[in-house]
């Protein structure tokens, strides 16, 4: 077996997303496939569109054998804490080969010497970072110019500064080097490859092509019919999608957990600094601000500053609604072993893998979650807890016009997918 890894959201999953499955495949020769997927909620601090099992449904119906939860502590995270929860898992099963990312650069070696030396830091860029800094620069370009001082004193890649601070802003690029930086630190025998991204960027919400990027399809499914975008996504998830607004659930927004968010501030007035990220008085201006607005967009934008960007934000305020409390991340954010794995979907390969991992790793593989009582670890109840919390939050709202069918906590009583 040569098991392909691929750390994903899949929001929805859409037609860049099956051109990455596709050619990750040839150009690991894998015969299998394994996707760690965020749950209910996503790194940007949003909530996902639709449910982890439906997209873990969709990714499987396009081609991934196997689709595992990450844990949310991490799903909901910066690019380092999200990056290393994904490298642990996938290396804690002790039988994945590979990992295949989508960046800007498309160039491996380029993210592998950044990443190898942001992990080894030699001396001389020590000092020349140390330089830059004391001259007032934001960290940043001060690290990207002593990067590139560092790379070209020793001749080892050619490049301009301009476009390796341009790498380094780039998001997919920032991921796959904190993937990589991962490996490196688990001193993981799992071999990186990247391939570039193609059309739209991460963020842009232009619908002008059969690929264009999830935040674009997310945007348009709010404001259009599905079937003004069906070019942009395979059937299978077009047909997903179509089931899910014909039962009667709505598709999910960050918006819609604006109350709950709201209600959770102004209850915990005086605790908001337990959260993780809520600090620096940042907890005087979220609560001040939540007077002053009537939804999320302009709760936001009442904190942006120049010191907290839109995503930081995003997250922060995520870590509230969710209750992730700063010691929690610390307990787990260096973590190595994964203590278990969370089964979403899977079909024959699926169960094909599924068996590798029994025979290979320790771990513990859940699949019903009546097992879970059995398990006494301070670290696997930590994690595990948020992920029950945080499907329940979510169902908060997808369930909102249709509570009746919430006969008890979805994560309790939902059994992974099986896709023949």
């Amino acid at each position: 077996m040569n098991l392909l890894g691929l750390i994903v959201e899949y929001n929805p999953f859409h037609n860049g997303h099956l051109y990455h499955l596709n050619e990750s495949k040839k150009i690991t020769n894998a015969t299998h496939t394994i996707a760690v997927m965020s749950g209910n909620f996503m790194q940007r601090g949003t909530p996902a569109l639709l449910d982890k099992f439906t997209r873990a449904e969709m990714a499987v119906r396009n081609g991934v054998d196997l689709v595992v939860e990450l844990p949310t502590l991490y799903a909901c995270q910066s690019a380092e804490i999200f990056a290393h929860g994904g490298i642990s898992l996938l290396n804690s099963l002790n039988c994945v080969n590979s990992i295949c990312f989508g960046s800007e650069i498309g160039d491996i070696d380029i993210l592998y010497l950044i990443s190898k030396i942001l992990i080894d830091e030699p001396i001389d860029f020590k000092i020349k970072l140390k330089d830059y800094l004391d001259k007032g620069l934001p960290f940043p370009k001060a690290r990207a110019s002593a990067l590139f001082y560092y790379i070209t004193e020793n001749k080892l890649y050619d490049t301009s500064e301009e476009d390796l601070l341009n790498m380094l802003n780039s998001p997919n690029n920032i991921l796959g080097i904190e993937y990589i930086k991962s490996i490196l630190k688990l001193n993981s025998k799992i071999k990186p490859y990247t391939i570039n991204r193609i059309n739209s960027g991460y963020n842009s919400l232009n619908v002008n092509d059969s690929i264009c990027s999830a935040s674009a399809i997310r945007n348009a499914l709010k404001n259009n019919s599905l079937n003004t975008i069906n070019y942009t996504m395979p059937k299978d998830t077009y047909d997903i999608i179509n089931r899910v607004i014909e039962s009667g659930f709505n598709l999910v927004y960050n918006e819609d957990f604006y109350q709950i968010l709201s209600s959770i501030i102004i209850r915990d007035k005086d605790n908001l600094t337990d959260y993780f990220e809520v600090n620096e008085g940042i907890e005087n201006k979220i609560y001040n601000s939540i007077f002053k607005c009537h939804n999320i967009e302009t709760l936001q934008n009442e904190i942006k500053s120049k010191r907290y960007t839109m995503t930081k934000i995003s997250r922060t305020l995520n870590n509230i609604m969710l209750g992730i409390k700063g010691v929690d991340i610390l307990k787990t954010k260096d973590l190595t072993n994964i203590p278990y794995v969370r089964v979403l979907a899977f079909n024959e390969k699926g169960c094909e893998i599924l068996k590798e991992i029994k025979k290979n790793s320790e771990i513990e593989v859940i699949t019903k979650f009546s097992k879970i009582k059995y398990i006494n670890s301070n670290i696997f109840n930590t994690l595990i807890n948020y992920d029950i919390k945080a499907t329940n939050m979510y169902n908060l709202i997808y369930y909102k016009d249709n509570f009746d069918m919430l006969k008890a906590p979805l994560d309790y009583i939902t059994s992974p997918k099986y896709i023949k």
